[in-house]
């Protein structure tokens, strides 16, 4: 399963904090509008109980509230239900529409067993008329004065209010909003209904769930561009670095990025190349002049040998030990040959001269070989007929040389050897099975690595170096194809290599 992408993540990752901060947001806004909606109606009902209770009224007042409470709300919207009740208890005044459990709500909520002391009666008998004074006082033979005119008293203090009590009820499946304010005289119970503020918190709930996943969507697509604006120079990075390989170290990531992090890191890379480019080309400079020195005093090595071989005599220990030496010298000289071709393939100085080759004719010859060498092994030939390429037909051989060496070598005592070859797709596929014990996962990732052997107890009796699949691979790279490993089966290994016809 291949990872999520790094700006995927920072999207994802920025998708959700701004989703989580825009539901706690919402929330909050509900919240708000909660408490702001309920604390209006709560002020809306102590204005109006307020409104009454600051004067007090008599019984005729109560009466008509009806038509005060109309010219109140100028006869729009609708009217809350309003129960007043004397300082005994007794109901006074009920709008029409208020339920009895509103009405009964302040007799179990307020105390109206009070002092006679604590206030004056809510509506006490007329007043004794006062003495006249002097000067209107009757006469001997003066017409009688009307008697038990009151005289005019100026108002006293408005009476002291309660505090108010508020309370959520619900009666009859009507929700109410109740609110009970008292003076010494007389106590207000307001009911406000409740439908049209749990309409509106349902409509913001309602906008709330539409708005909140357009806002995710928008703030989703907003993260990945901004991650993905923010990663494209990293993108960039990426891609020029891809194209810097062994045979193209001289490449450099461009050091002008906008950002000073970026453009450190650019800079960082490039005196890492540096530094590669120097060591690699040290090492290849290396292989080269080593390869190249070492070929003309091999040669001469293995010329004296032969000549001493020849003058040696026959079946003696000397001619024995020299066979002995020229065979290693040998070994040495294809060795040396292997590595000036690897220096070569490195530097990209390999010169192919192509030509057309019968593939099949080729493979035919090795085929016979294979018989002729190694008979304890079954061969088997699967070769299509005429498939040709455009190759170079030493490297080709070498290359073809290697593989098989490489699978007589590893194979069973009796094991079996199949070659296959066919066209597909524009390519030449050539598939070589030999028996034996397959490739562990550890070891499939280096089977092409220089100077490494999968038996690590072969003895130099068999001849190899470590070099073979290596430079087979480099051969049919440089031929536009490739050899790779197959799949592992059980009691065999597989190779496959791919040329374009």
């Amino acid at each position: 399963m291949r990872p999520m992408p790094f700006k995927w993540k920072i999207a994802l990752l920025s998708l959700g904090v701004s989703g989580i901060l825009l539901a706690g947001f919402g929330f909050l806004c509900l919240e708000v509008l909660q408490k702001v909606g309920m604390d209006r109606m709560d002020r809306e009902i102590k204005a109006l109980a307020e409104a009454q209770l600051r004067t007090r009224h008599p019984l005729e007042h109560w009466r008509n509230f009806d038509v005060s409470l109309d010219f109140i709300y100028g006869g729009e919207g609708t009217l809350p239900a309003i129960h007043v009740r004397d300082i005994g208890g007794e109901a006074i005044y009920s709008t029409k529409d208020c339920p009895k459990s509103i009405g009964e709500l302040a007799l179990r909520l307020v105390d109206f067993r009070r002092e006679p002391n604590d206030m004056a009666p809510a509506f006490p008998p007329n007043r004794p008329e006062d003495p006249l004074p002097e000067h209107r006082r009757q006469r001997p033979g003066q017409r009688p004065l009307k008697q038990g005119f009151p005289r005019p008293r100026p108002p006293g203090p408005p009476p002291i209010l309660g505090d108010p009590v508020f309370q959520t009820l619900e009666t009859d499946g009507v929700e109410w909003r109740v609110g009970i304010l008292s003076n010494p005289f007389v106590t207000m119970t307001i009911a406000m209904d409740l439908a049209e503020y749990r309409g509106d918190i349902r409509r913001f709930k309602e906008a709330l769930l539409f708005i909140f996943p357009v806002a995710l969507l928008v703030l989703g697509l907003g993260s990945w561009l901004l991650a993905a604006r923010a990663f494209r120079p990293v993108a960039e990075m990426t891609r020029i670095a891809e194209t810097i390989t062994a045979r193209g170290l001289d490449k450099r990531l461009p050091d002008g990025a906008p950002d000073r992090e970026l453009a450190g890191l650019a800079e960082v890379i490039n005196g890492m190349l540096d530094r590669l480019e120097k060591s690699f080309l040290q090492a290849q400079r290396f292989s080269a002049d080593a390869a190249h020195e070492l070929q003309t005093p091999l040669a001469i090595l293995q010329g004296e040998l032969e000549q001493a071989i020849q003058e040696a005599d026959a079946g003696s220990v000397q001619q024995a030990q020299y066979h002995h030496l020229l065979e290693e010298v040998q070994r040495l000289k294809a060795i040396v040959q292997k590595l000036l071709l690897l220096a070569r393939v490195d530097a990209g100085e390999l010169a192919l001269r192509k030509e057309l080759v019968d593939l099949s004719c080729v493979l035919r010859e090795e085929v016979e070989d294979v018989e002729a060498i190694a008979p304890r092994l079954t061969v088997e030939a699967e070769i299509q007929d005429n498939v040709q390429v455009m190759a170079d037909q030493d490297l080709l051989l070498q290359l073809l040389r290697n593989m098989v060496s490489n699978a007589v070598k590893y194979n069973c005592p009796q094991g079996e050897i199949a070659f296959r070859l066919q066209a597909e797709k524009g390519f030449a596929v050539f598939t070589l099975v030999n028996a034996g014990d397959p490739i562990s996962l550890e070891e499939r990732s280096r089977v092409f690595d220089r100077f490494y052997r999968v038996d690590k107890a072969r003895s130099r009796a068999s001849g190899g170096s470590g070099l073979g699949l290596s430079l087979a691979r480099e051969i049919a790279r440089a031929h536009g194809g490739d050899l790779v490993l197959d799949p592992p089966k059980e009691r065999s290994v597989s190779f496959t290599l791919m040329l374009p016809l």
